[in-house]
């Protein structure tokens, strides 16, 4: 009966602990749902994509989450999860949970709830660490998902290197040709060619 008594009391404070959130919300003019006793749901629009926020309880600590916001794409790759490991190094308030199939990505924060209760400027910066990390990291972390195959990236380095005036045993030794006979034909683009060469230096 005692353990009946306590998950009785935890799930009220739970209760309790969401309809102080749901004041902080309706206060902010945002609008959310309820989708458990202890959960609402709600979107946030930021300058890279829409996220879908879920606020809910869990074993005393108020959780923000942004469930699956990159899907369907293997994410086990070492440039990934090093950049994901950077972020959550560099912000201690964030965390990237990676789903067990390794093909999705969702992004958490927390909030320890003890016996106080979470006071409106907590939640202001709980939600604002999530919403802008997420939306901030998420161009970056599309890079990485597609950036060029190893195979093709001596393919897009090449052309560079001409154009560098670096010499290159590629196929592109035929374009650098071309390339060297105009700049011989039209003095013009020899100051070009230098700038060119301090930039890729710098």
């Amino acid at each position: 009966m005692n353990m009946g008594n306590d998950q009785s009391g935890s799930d009220k404070s739970a209760q309790e602990i969401i309809s102080q959130i749901k004041s902080y919300l309706t206060d902010a003019e945002i609008r959310f749902h309820d989708i458990a006793e202890d959960a609402v749901e709600l979107y946030m629009q930021g300058h890279n994509l829409t996220m879908h926020v879920v606020i809910y309880v869990h074993n005393g600590h108020l959780i923000f989450r942004v469930p699956g916001f990159i899907r369907n794409v293997d994410l086990r790759r070492p440039d990934i999860l090093q950049f994901l490991m950077q972020v959550m190094s560099d912000i201690l308030d964030i965390r990237f949970e990676l789903g067990k199939d390794g093909n999705n990505l969702s992004a958490c924060c927390q909030h320890i709830l003890e016996d106080a209760s979470m006071t409106r400027r907590q939640f202001d910066l709980a939600i604002m660490v999530l919403i802008h990390i997420v939306d901030d990291t998420y161009p970056h972390l599309m890079k990485l998902i597609y950036k060029s195959d190893p195979e093709q990236t001596p393919r897009d380095t090449a052309p560079q290197n001409d154009f560098a005036g670096e010499p290159a045993n590629d196929d592109g030794v035929n374009i650098d040709s071309d390339d060297s006979a105009d700049n011989e034909e039209d003095d013009e683009f020899a100051p070009i060619i230098t700038d060119e060469k301090a930039r890729k230096i710098n």
